[in-house]
């Protein structure tokens, strides 16, 4: 990444500054994520339940769909 400075302002390219965008855009969802207490919890019972090897495959839409729906 390229920054320079020209007069009082700063310059940067066009994809560089996209990436900044996206970079912010991503550690703000990371915030949110960590902020919510009962989904933090969630990630954690599902890292527990992937250690006890407590996981399926989902082969198809349907399979995926049926997930929500019991």
């Amino acid at each position: 990444m390229r920054i320079k400075e020209v007069e009082q302002d700063v310059v940067l390219r066009k994809e560089d500054f996209e990436s900044l965008i996206g970079e912010m855009e991503s550690l703000t969802e990371t915030i949110e994520i960590l902020s919510d207490r009962g989904l933090v919890e969630q990630i954690r019972e599902s890292e527990k339940d992937i250690g006890k090897g407590n996981i399926f495959e989902i082969k198809s839409e349907e399979e995926l769909n049926n997930l929500f729906l019991e």
